[in-house]
Formats: structure tokens, sequence, C-alpha cells
């Protein structure tokens, strides 16, 4: 505290102004602090609010796929909803990164914008509490270090979320090519469509979680009403993988013009066989070039030094410089 009260006393260059400033600082900090946990605690404790809270985001009778939320993140929608309006976040690109990441429930948006509001705050208040166990510490570095906090918190979410996205897409495309034949397979032994999609994430319950509820989720919108084509569109916006939009173009296109969906499956399976053959093939070509940069600062310095050095040791011992 100390500490933090003479970065203040030099920044204003008044001690007694400095004093006022950081007691005002924390007393305001602490009421603030206080009260919001409290409006939260109270709102997330009261079973009306809670009730209400479980209504709006489709758990009154239980959401397939989902579980019903903790008062943590109950919480922190409450903060979210404070900066996010329900408009902007049906089609923003915050939702469809999320979707795409595996986060699909109603206030997944405001828990996202809530953990990166609250996560620099967080890390603020770790870094200040810190400086003073830092020996000479300047007041640019001080300065510098609570920056790098703010940043790291704003930032951190927001990669994790990448990360998981990029994670999510992987494993729903090497999943995929077995989704498909199976698909295939169960088409041409007379299952329609709706029956081979349902079928198929059965199969794929225990070795595939992921594509098997979306497919999941693909046949229980065709059984609430939904058109196969809107169904299948909605699996390819959920997934975000160029693959499975192709596919769903297909299967549309079949059903529209009713041209056999045993065949388009099958054409596009031997057409995506190929495309993986010439995605690894592609893969497998580009191995040399990255292989340079390694060869060159790694293997090749040790390999001439050994090769090398027993030379140049001799010549120098005839020189006598040794």
């Amino acid at each position: 505290m100390d500490y933090l009260l003479s970065l203040l006393n030099r920044a204003v260059g008044n001690e007694e102004l400095a004093r006022l400033l950081f007691v005002g600082a924390i007393g305001l900090s602490v009421v603030l602090a206080v009260v919001t946990l409290a409006l939260l605690v109270l709102g997330v404790r009261d079973p009306v609010q809670r009730r209400l809270s479980l209504i709006k985001r489709g758990h009154a009778g239980g959401n397939y796929g989902q579980d019903a939320p903790s008062n943590l993140q109950l919480m922190l929608e409450q903060v979210g909803q404070r900066f996010t309006s329900a408009e902007q976040e049906k089609a923003s690109t915050t939702r469809i990164l999320l979707t795409h990441a595996g986060y699909r429930s109603s206030g997944a948006v405001q828990t996202y914008w809530a953990v990166r509001l609250l996560a620099p705050l967080i890390l603020l208040g770790l870094t200040l509490l810190a400086l003073p166990f830092i020996p000479k510490l300047s007041l640019s570095m001080g300065i510098a270090l609570v920056a790098a906090a703010v940043g790291v918190g704003w930032l951190a979410p927001a990669i994790y979320v990448d990360k998981r996205k990029q994670a999510r897409m992987t494993r729903l495309l090497v999943a995929f090519p077995d989704a498909l034949d199976l698909m295939v397979v169960c088409v041409e032994s007379g299952l329609a469509l709706p029956q081979a999609i349902e079928r198929v994430a059965d199969e794929m319950a225990v070795s595939q979680p992921e594509l098997a509820l979306e497919l999941a989720l693909v046949n229980a919108e065709v059984r609430a009403g939904i058109p196969s084509t809107e169904a299948l569109k909605h699996l390819a916006e959920r997934t975000g993988l160029e693959d499975i939009r192709g596919l769903v173009s297909l299967l549309a296109q079949s059903i529209r013009f009713g041209t056999s969906v045993a065949d388009t499956l099958r054409i596009y399976a031997e057409e995506f066989r190929d495309r993986r053959t010439q995605l690894a093939e592609e893969t497998a070509a580009k191995i040399g070039t990255k292989l340079i940069f390694p060869l060159v600062l790694c293997l090749w310095p040790s390999f001439f030094l050994v090769a090398i050095g027993p030379a140049i040791i001799g010549v120098l011992k005839a020189f006598g410089k040794l």
C-alpha cells in the first residue's frame, strides 16, 4: 500500500491529495464491489429470478444436449446483459464464433463478454497487489506491467475460444468421413435420410460424441417440422465446415429435384476421399520446404562442427596456435 501511495504521490505531486485520492479510490472500489456482488447473489438466489432465467434460456422443460447453468454462469450472464442486447447477439460474429466453438446456449454471448470484461479487472487487481513485492520497480515499469495484465485479461478469453473452435472443427472434420460412409450404407440399405442420420448419430455417440450430437440435432429439427434442407443448412452453420456445407448443398439439390440421395452421397463420398488424398499429398509436398529452416539452424551447424571440428583443431595444432 505504501508503494502504491508513493507512486500516486509521485504522479500527482501533492502528498495530501494523493492520500485523499488513494483512500477515495479504495473506498469506492470496495463499495461498488460489495454492492455488485450483493445484487448478483440476491438475484441468483431468488427462486423467481432463477426460474425466469432458466425459462429464458430454454431449460424449463430441459434442453437437449445442454446442462442447467450454474449460479456462476447466471451471474456472468447478468453482468453481460448490461453490455449486449438480444437483437445484436443473434446474428453477431461473436455468436457465430461461440457456436463454432460449441457454446450454443442463449446466454453464451453475455457470458463471453462478461468474462472478457471481468478478467482484465481481476488481473489488474492482482497486479496492483503484487507490485509492492517487486524490488526496484520504476513507475514506467509498473505502468507497463499493469497494461500487460489488462491486455492479457482482455485477449486470453478470445484466444481460448478461438483455440477451442479450431480444435472442435478439426475433430468434426476427422469424424465426418466415417459418418459419411455410414450414411451411404444406411441410405443404400433402404432407410430414408432422416432415419439414416438418426442411425449414424446413434452409432457414433461413443466414438465421436460432438458430431453425433450435431446429427441428433438435425434429426430433432426434422421431427419438429423443419424441412430437411433447412435442418441441414443449420448443421452447416453450426459446424462452420466447408465440407459439410458442400454436402448440404448437394443434398438440398437432390431433395429438390427428386434425384437419388444414395447416389448423391456415394458420389460426394468418392470426391471427399479424393480431396483428402490430395490434401495429404499437398501436406507431404510442403514438408521439404518446412524442413529447410530447422535443418539450416539446428542440424547443419552441429554436423559441420562434428565433421570439420577435428580437422580445424589439427590445422591449428600444426601451426602451433594450440
